[in-house]
């Protein structure tokens, strides 16, 4: 399978904040605060809810290819809080349950469920979704076009 196309392989995917982040997107600012809600490259509050960014690494059959997203996963004050520390120097926190808290139709829904795993602490934590180890080339084209990548007219045209 060519997956290379006019772009050159496939195109990872970033999610900014996330889904219920409802002021303005971060962009290319370092911290944007609005009121107690904060939101930073990897860390984010929004009112009670707890947001660590992370990494989902899918491979695509067929394909020798991955797809990398940097994705937001909503996670229980202490995880959250022991995060923060371990950004300080303390230990890491355990891998935890957490909710995803970005859109990835048609494969997982937001609210799915995952597991966090902080590794050994030297690279942004990654996740695994429940019952979900790879995907197909029409997974990753409808993935493109709900998440506003690319319009899949673009990723098929000749």
């Amino acid at each position: 399978m060519d997956t290379n196309g006019p772009f050159g392989g496939v195109i990872d995917i970033g999610f900014d904040h996330p889904s219920e982040w409802p002021h303005a997107p971060r962009g290319d600012l370092a911290f944007v605060k609005e009121g107690a809600d904060q939101l930073v490259s990897e860390l984010c509050r929004l009112g009670e809810a707890r947001y660590l960014r992370a990494t989902l690494t899918l491979p695509i059959r067929g394909a020798e290819d991955a797809l990398v997203i940097a994705l937001w996963a909503e996670v229980p004050h202490p995880v959250f809080y022991a995060y923060l520390q371990h950004l300080d120097g303390g230990p890491l926190p355990e891998d935890t349950l957490a909710s995803l808290a970005n859109d990835l139709s048609p494969l997982a829904a937001q609210d799915s469920a995952l597991t966090l795993s902080f590794g050994d602490g030297s690279e942004r934590p990654s996740v695994t979704l429940t019952g979900i180890a790879d995907m197909s080339f029409d997974d990753l084209l409808a993935l493109y076009e709900a998440s506003g990548t690319l319009a899949r007219a673009e990723l098929t045209a000749p």
